[in-house]
């Protein structure tokens, strides 16, 4: 009787051993509300000064992602007030901006809310104001503005007012826009990311109306050209993509035909070694309109947040991505997420379900 009790004793045990190997690890990070903005945003920028502190560049503030706005603020990474700057010369929605090695902030391109623009601004963080740069040869939104390794920046593709995709590229040097070879396939709403060697990657997009691609192509520096790589294993639209530690590239959810019913959850990880895309870890929610809503922390960890009420982390090595403690405000799409120089993420704006801007900010930080 004592032996059979035993042997049930042991194999529970075992059963209980078996469910905490397969368990998902513990969380461990946690979401918790920040300080508001000044002004409803969505689909603006996000660009973190070489202070610390974050520059906050238009997208939309009213009902039905209206009006563009022409606002700025610097957000203190501290924590403290956001201060109000600028105003940009233009205002932009749906806008490409990156830092310069020069520690300017170039803001290119966008939806002014009547039409899609080829102006270009810097924002100097001495001055705290915007100038106007000479325009770019061709307006377009929905673009994406890569920082190269020389100090440069490339921006890539996006849209005319139509929606109809570009093939364009155009880098910007000494103080203005020049036309360098053009993408292979023209597309919007894709994500770019320069690889470890400097290249930049350009994958996914919309290349038709309610099409997106599996594509993906490589921009040289040295020749100014695209070549073709491998395709991606699904087409992608208003995806995320994020350089790994480890020099290769993982791409995350959006939908195969630009269509938020059709959001995805899977992941995808490009090896420049190989050209070839894998199937990578993939989220607990499918995800849309993340563009700018993913990013890579000091330590390799790969946040992600927008249109979903959590927060999920991937830890590399890991099998799968885990949900962070707490929530952030409800579903939001073309919200921002950007690592502070304290480890923390900070969430910014987005717009819900009704397509309501918010004001709110949300920072993501490890356990203590």
């Amino acid at each position: 009787m004592k032996l059979r009790t035993l042997s049930r004793f042991g194999l529970a045990l075992m059963a209980m051993s078996a469910v905490a190997a397969t368990a998902p690890p513990s969380p461990a990070w946690q979401v918790a509300a920040g300080t508001p903005l000044a002004t409803p945003r969505a689909a603006h920028q996000a660009t973190l000064l070489g202070d610390g502190r974050l520059l906050l560049t238009g997208g939309c503030s009213g009902a039905s992602c209206t009006p563009a706005e022409r606002s700025a603020e610097l957000l203190d990474s501290r924590g403290g007030r956001p201060a109000a700057v600028g105003p940009m010369r233009v205002a932009r929605v749906s806008h490409a901006a990156a830092r310069l090695g020069d520690g300017r902030v170039l803001v290119a391109g966008g939806w002014t809310g009547a039409a899609t623009t080829a102006s270009v601004e810097a924002f100097d963080p001495r001055t705290q104001r915007f100038t106007a740069l000479a325009d770019m040869g061709a307006a377009r939104m929905d673009a994406t503005l890569t920082p190269l390794a020389d100090g440069t920046a490339l921006i890539v593709g996006g849209a005319e007012a139509t929606n109809r995709p570009l093939a364009g590229a155009e880098l910007f040097e000494q103080g203005r826009f020049t036309a360098v070879g053009a993408l292979r396939e023209a597309r919007a709403h894709h994500a770019a990311v320069r690889l470890a060697d400097g290249r930049v990657l350009v994958m996914g997009g919309l290349v038709a109306r309610a099409r997106a691609t599996a594509s993906a192509e490589i921009y040289d520096p040295r020749t100014r050209r695209f070549s073709p790589t491998g395709a991606m294993q699904t087409p992608r639209c208003k995806h995320a993509a994020l350089p790994l530690q480890d020099g290769r590239v993982m791409v995350i959810a959006g939908s195969p035909d630009c269509n938020e019913q059709r959001r995805i959850a899977q992941t995808e990880i490009f090896d420049p070694a190989t050209g070839a895309f894998t199937p990578g870890p993939a989220l607990q929610n499918p995800r849309y309109k993340i563009v700018s809503a993913a990013a890579v922390m000091a330590d390799g960890a790969v946040v992600v947040a927008g249109d979903a009420s959590d927060v999920e982390v991937w830890t590399p090595g890991a099998a799968a991505f885990v949900k962070a403690r707490g929530l952030i405000g409800g579903a939001l799409a073309f919200s921002t997420a950007t690592p502070l120089p304290d480890g923390a993420l900070l969430v910014v704006g987005g717009y819900d379900g009704e397509i309501r801007p918010r004001a709110q900010t949300w920072v993501v930080s490890r356990d203590r």
